[in-house]
């Protein structure tokens, strides 16, 4: 019986020693400004968010709470036709997890109980939430599909292409 509870304790020695071996992923500081601007560079003229969003607005239309935020950039249409949407969200430590949910709590309203202008819905069900650490982004971005025979489906896809552009922006800051 000793033995078997000698083996024991080494067992979980070891595995703590190995445990705290292990390397942490480390998520690089990015600077939000810069994100937005390469961003906003990258879609041109079919960045139509142009309107700066207050904390209390990201509140009301999120649900995520100011004492979560370390920093911030988020802008939306000023026209309300448009959807376009960028939240950059840098969280306070530890809270990255909470933001995410908020924001695909917010993703999922959108896509399931919103009600949208026809032209809006590729972009809306294209819409994606990206994190990396205590950095979370809403992005609902991207030139809107002009081609008059394209399909729903067409449409869609050429609603995810823009969105991953933007969103491979983003991934190359925490490379």
């Amino acid at each position: 019986m000793k033995k078997i509870f000698g083996l024991f304790l080494a067992m979980i020695m070891m595995t703590s020693f190995l445990g705290g071996c292990v390397p942490k992923k480390e998520v690089k500081i990015v600077d939000l400004k810069e994100v937005h601007a390469a961003v906003k560079e990258a879609l041109g003229e079919d960045y139509y968010a142009n309107r700066e969003l207050t904390v209390e607005e990201i509140k009301d239309l999120t649900g995520i709470k100011e004492e979560d935020i370390e920093a911030f950039i988020a802008e939306v249409p000023m026209i309300s036709v448009n959807v376009d949407t960028f939240i950059a969200i840098k969280a306070k430590e530890g809270k990255g997890t909470t933001i995410e949910e908020s924001l695909e709590k917010h993703r999922k309203f959108l896509v399931e109980e919103s009600l949208q202008y026809p032209m809006n819905m590729p972009k809306v069900n294209s819409a994606k939430v990206v994190r990396h650490g205590d950095y979370v982004f809403f992005l609902m971005l991207g030139k809107y599909d002009d081609r008059q025979e394209a399909t729903e489906e067409e449409r869609l896809e050429f609603a995810k292409a823009e969105i991953q552009k933007v969103e491979d922006i983003i991934n190359k800051f925490f490379e």
